[in-house]
């Protein structure tokens, strides 16, 4: 392989690899219990809960006053 391809083909794993990366968030309740979610999670003043999709891809929701931190991971 010539240096070129060998660069191009780099330059595209790294591009990929980075495109994959994704934050996830942890939510830590009061009670101390911890959930993981695969976004950041959405705070909806009317209802008064947060929405998130866990890593399981499935939705939760959770009571804002329940939740004690959320922290990027």
């Amino acid at each position: 392989m010539n240096i070129a391809l060998k660069n191009t083909l780099a330059a595209m794993l790294a591009l990929s690899l980075v495109s994959c990366s994704s934050s996830h968030y942890k939510v830590t309740l009061r009670d101390g219990r911890e959930f993981m979610a695969a976004s950041r999670p959405e705070f909806s003043p009317k209802t008064g809960y947060y929405r998130f999709r866990n890593l399981s891809n499935k939705d939760a929701l959770i009571r804002a006053d329940e939740v004690l931190l959320i922290t990027e991971q």
